[in-house]
């Protein structure tokens, strides 16, 4: 689109092991909000191309969006998840976590080139889908890296622009894990590796990695999308972080949509790519869907609600939830 300037393969930090890099989609319009996304691939794959149509929600959204790489996990050889493992992927690997300290850095370092670049640094969102949605909610409700918890004391660093601030104003997540105690405790899979063990052996882990741990009454406010019929993030987990965030008094919305399952499949179907998972909710608009708004106000406020009329989940709602939130 000839509005949108596009900025692709900024490295905003380079690791041990090679350049993290953003690319960034700015509308002409004066000083635009900020959408950051984080792609999905179960920590372990995938790349930042993994957003759905960036140049044409920025345009549509009247916002600046940034889709931002974070070090995967890394796995050892005879780790039980091969079938996710992709050698040829370029981005580098670590540990979590990595990933939570790289999408950090990655909103500080976006404040910081704000000027640069040309969109608000005041006005900012995360939104992720699946683990993706997992590292924004984590970073929609922990301001500073820092705080991620003791079990993880020695594996944070605040290196790049530390004197900017990583909080966000809103969140959006698509399936994302909210608590990582409500998983099998399993000695093999992708969340044991990624979070160093099973629960049993490390539950101060779980509980720190989960943004349901974070949740406090200055949370962002957010819009969670989820499948009913996902059978890889049980929709629980968009659930349980509702309930917490309603529980503590920040407005939260809940789509939960019939018979769909991860990425916004057909439930007997899998498809793997955030890429066409925006073009598939758009298709459908009439999918059987319920939805949960709870508005909380302060003493004589008036009701302002997240999202006016409830449309259906897909890019129009997330408009309006944008509209009411940063824009």
């Amino acid at each position: 689109m000839d509005d949108i300037t596009v900025h692709n393969g900024i490295t905003y930090v380079v690791r041990e092991d090679g350049e993290m890099n953003l690319d960034l989609y700015v509308p002409e319009s004066e000083n635009p909000p900020l959408v950051v996304y984080i792609h999905g691939g179960g920590w372990i794959s995938e790349t930042r191309t993994n957003v759905p149509s960036p140049e044409r929600y920025a345009d549509e959204w009247d916002c600046a969006i940034a889709s931002v790489s974070y070090r995967l996990q890394e796995a050892p050889k005879d780790a039980a998840v091969e079938e996710m493992y992709d050698q040829t992927n370029p981005t580098p690997r670590g540990s979590f976590p990595d990933h939570f300290v790289d999408v950090k850095a990655g909103i500080r370092w976006l404040r910081g080139h704000a000027d640069e670049y040309g969109y608000d640094a005041e006005r900012v969102a995360t939104w992720g889908s699946s683990a993706g949605g997992h590292l924004a909610l984590l970073a929609g409700v922990i301001d500073d890296v820092t705080d991620l918890g003791d079990a993880f004391a020695d594996e944070v660093e605040k290196t790049v622009v530390p004197e900017e601030s990583g909080a966000v104003q809103a969140i959006i997540s698509w399936y994302g894990v909210s608590d990582f105690t409500l998983t099998e405790n399993a000695d093999e899979g992708i969340i044991p590796l990624l979070l160093g063990g099973p629960q049993s052996d490390c539950p101060d882990r779980y509980v720190q990695a989960s943004p349901v741990s974070h949740v406090t009454p200055e949370s962002p406010p957010t819009l969670l999308m989820h499948g009913r019929e996902d059978e890889v993030v049980s929709v629980e987990q968009s659930r349980q972080f509702s309930n917490v965030m309603n529980d503590v008094g920040v407005s939260v919305v809940r789509y939960e949509l019939h018979d769909l399952n991860h990425v916004w499949a057909e439930a007997v179907e899998r498809i793997e790519s955030e890429r066409v998972a925006m073009d598939l909710l758009a298709a459908e608009p009439n999918h059987a869907q319920s939805v949960y708004e709870t508005t909380h106000l302060g003493i004589g406020q008036s009701p302002d609600p997240l999202i006016v009329d409830l449309p259906p989940a897909g890019p129009e709602a997330i408009n309006q939830f944008l509209d009411r939130t940063i824009r």
